[in-house]
């Protein structure tokens, strides 16, 4: 039987795992640890290898310690919750379908949309504290697996939730984005947000705190082009806008928001 993407991608983040824990492993000792066979590992570390998170050498891979040379990180900051928020609220409308990736400021900032009588879909679990007696929107949690160390809830039924669903808007945080595509943190948060932006018919609105702009670190969620939308802390040199549009993308600046 054909392995889910999900199971895939839990099987090379568990790899990662394995071989930064051991320092090293060879291919013939993650196919027997992970019950695949040897073509399969091969197709793993070729997709690892190509990502630049594990190096092959003779007999064996390692983890890949060569430091990612990440542009442009004069612009990093931190995006403000309360900035984004406001920026946010701007796009929706009453009765709006809205997916929210879960991120650290996503809990705020469904806290604050549900209250605008839309109806709210999420991967954040810790949405689940927050209290709805009179707020005129709902918000409903996606099932899955927590996956460690986030608020983001992954996996096939996270995946397979958002693909029962159409919405009119999605808010979701990339860890990185250029000309081509744009990415995330982690294998199983790049297709659970894949699908959410499959599956939303409106517009599709990312935000970052600007750290990777121009450089694509972790896994592709999606083209590029795909996106309407890409929010950023602070004012950005004019040829990063004319570097984003050529994707068709428009950079909204939090600091000229102000």
């Amino acid at each position: 039987m054909k392995a889910s993407q999900g199971s895939v991608y839990r099987r090379r983040e568990a790899m990662i795992q394995y071989i930064e824990r051991r320092g090293q492993a060879t291919v013939n000792e993650l196919a027997v640890l992970f019950h695949v066979s040897l073509v399969t590992i091969r197709r793993d570390l070729l997709f690892l290898e190509k990502k630049r998170l594990i190096e092959r050498y003779y007999g064996g891979v390692r983890i890949n310690k060569i430091p990612q040379p990440y542009h442009h990180q004069e612009q990093s900051s931190s995006i403000e919750t309360a900035g984004l928020i406001q920026f946010c609220q701007s796009f929706v409308q009453r009765k709006q379908t809205v997916f929210v990736g879960a991120s650290k400021h996503s809990t705020a900032l469904i806290e604050a949309l549900v209250q605008l009588a839309i109806t709210i879909i999420t991967n954040d679990y810790q949405a689940l504290s927050i209290a709805q007696r009179e707020d005129p929107g709902m918000i409903y949690l996606c099932g899955g697996e927590l996956e460690a160390g986030t608020n983001a809830l992954v996996g096939d039924i996270a995946t397979w939730t958002f693909s029962k669903f159409d919405a009119d808007l999605c808010f979701l945080e990339v860890v990185g984005i250029n000309e081509h595509e744009i990415t995330s943190r982690s294998l199983a948060e790049s297709f659970v947000y894949r699908t959410m932006l499959h599956h939303t018919k409106g517009k599709k609105i990312i935000y970052t705190d600007g750290k990777h702009l121009g450089q694509v670190p972790g896994f592709m969620i999606d083209r590029t082009f795909s996106m309407d939308h890409l929010i950023v802390p602070r004012e950005v040199p004019a040829y990063l806008h004319t570097y984003f549009a050529q994707a068709g993308v428009v950079i909204d600046s939090l600091a000229a928001s102000k």
